[in-house]
């Protein structure tokens, strides 16, 4: 089973982080809004009394002073001197509402006016004593609005700040929680079929961990029907072997002994079939232990050159060939040190030169090359047949898949041995890829890493 990289996209992280600011900024947001509206309310209603006890300071002075300068303008002008106030501007008003006196006028026109906004608030002095003369007060606002705006400020710094400091706290703490998630996901992703490999599990008790026990216990299933389903292909391939070998030694038998030429074509032709349900047997056997090993299945690795891999295997294919009419040609047969199994490549040589022998033209030419190429050992076996359509090229290597011209030409395909031929190359940590021949046929091309020197 080839191993997939697949990109990471951490978008559950993100999604539960962004949630987790979200959420965070709107608590903030609500809380800052109420505090907000609390000071301002308070900060609102500090004033005012300040203000009235501004007011009030005037009047009790005025009450503790009355007696010893017995009339009302005397005490004031008294009072307007003696009292100051640092964010306050106090006028006194007579009864006919011209200004009698500022309350702490000299210093006042010493320093700057007030800074605004401005509020301006007017009390009676003393209803029994001074009857409609007023207290006129100017209170600035500036030291509150500034404190407002200030707070303000802390808010507009602090709460993003925090927002961020929680997002950079829920990422990392999301990512600690989701670590067993991306393990298990990675472990998913190397787990091949009948390999025993299972997710890694945490903690079996937290709801990540009984899927991961529940998912393993899925695998235990599969694996075990895995099992049985190779089991079974590989002793029935088996055992069917032994009876078709007997039948075809039979078969043999009776065409030596038959002297009449019509039964002899009739064993012929069952001879034949019998080879190619004998082979159809070997491939599935071949199949069945492929997926018993799996493409991790250790091989017998060896020094080898595939370009005399190809010399020894091709003769063996000349009388089939010369049978259809066909010719071959590996001519081009340069050396390519390799390590690979010795059983194996011979049996990949052989399944694409038969293919390309099958689907060939007869009295075409099938060429096969081998030379080195960029660091890999390269095999080319090349057909001017049928062809393979570009929109059937994905699925060739599929177990049991033919094409439709293949299955006109050569009804008695099985469709197992380019499958095979695929496995062997997996197996070599190579790659095999099909394209169309130069005389419109079927190019098989194979690249194996070549033997380091």
């Amino acid at each position: 089973m080839p191993r997939l990289t697949e990109p990471q996209h951490p978008r559950i992280r993100l999604r539960f982080t962004a949630l987790y600011a979200a959420t965070l900024l709107l608590v903030l947001l609500g809380a800052a809004g109420t505090l907000r509206y609390a000071l301002r309310a308070t900060l609102r209603r500090e004033f005012d009394q300040s203000v009235l006890a501004s007011a009030g300071l005037v009047q009790q002075f005025f009450r503790a002073e009355i007696e010893e300068y017995v009339t009302v303008e005397a005490t004031l002008a008294h009072i307007a001197g003696e009292l100051v106030f640092e964010d306050r501007a106090i006028r006194i008003r007579k009864p006919d509402g011209a200004l009698f006196k500022i309350v702490g006028a000299p210093v006042r026109r010493a320093r700057r006016p007030l800074s605004g906004p401005v509020r301006t608030v007017r009390f009676a002095l003393d209803p029994d004593i001074a009857p409609r003369w007023d207290i006129e007060v100017d209170a600035s606002a500036a030291n509150v609005m500034a404190l407002q705006a200030r707070i303000d400020r802390w808010f507009g710094v602090g709460i993003p700040l925090l927002v961020l400091c929680a997002a950079v706290a829920g990422w990392w703490l999301t990512g600690r929680t989701l670590r067993p998630v991306v393990r298990m996901a990675d472990a998913a992703a190397r787990i091949a079929p009948a390999s025993g490999a299972r997710l890694p599990i945490d903690d079996p008790t937290d709801e990540l961990g009984r899927l991961g026990v529940r998912f393993n216990a899925l695998l235990d299933r599969l694996d075990g029907a895995l099992a049985q389903q190779r089991e079974f292909l590989a002793d029935a391939a088996h055992e069917l072997r032994t009876p078709i070998a007997r039948l075809r030694a039979r078969v043999e038998v009776a065409m030596l002994e038959s002297t009449a030429p019509n039964d002899t074509a009739v064993w012929r032709a069952i001879d034949q079939e019998l080879r190619d349900v004998s082979q159809h047997i070997d491939e599935l056997l071949q199949l069945a232990r492929a997926d018993a090993a799996g493409d991790e299945a250790t091989m017998r690795t060896e020094s080898l050159f595939l370009d005399d891999i190809v010399a020894d295997e091709l003769p063996r294919w000349q009388p089939e060939a010369q049978r259809r009419g066909m010719s071959l040609d590996y001519s081009v047969l340069e050396e390519s040190p390799v390590l690979g199994d010795a059983s194996l490549l011979p049996r990949l040589v052989s399944i694409l030169v038969d293919n390309a022998i099958r689907y060939g033209t007869s009295g075409g030419l099938v060429r096969v090359r081998v030379r080195p190429d960029n660091g890999a050992a390269l095999l080319d076996v090349e057909d001017d047949g049928i062809g393979i359509p570009p929109n059937e090229r994905a699925r060739i290597f599929d177990r049991f898949y033919r094409g439709d011209a293949a299955r006109i030409k050569r009804p008695d395909g099985s469709g197992l041995g380019l499958a095979i031929a695929a496995w062997i190359v997996r197996q070599h940590h190579g790659t095999i890829a099909v394209s169309a021949g130069v005389g419109g046929g079927t190019l098989m091309q194979v690249r194996v890493p070549l033997a380091m020197s």
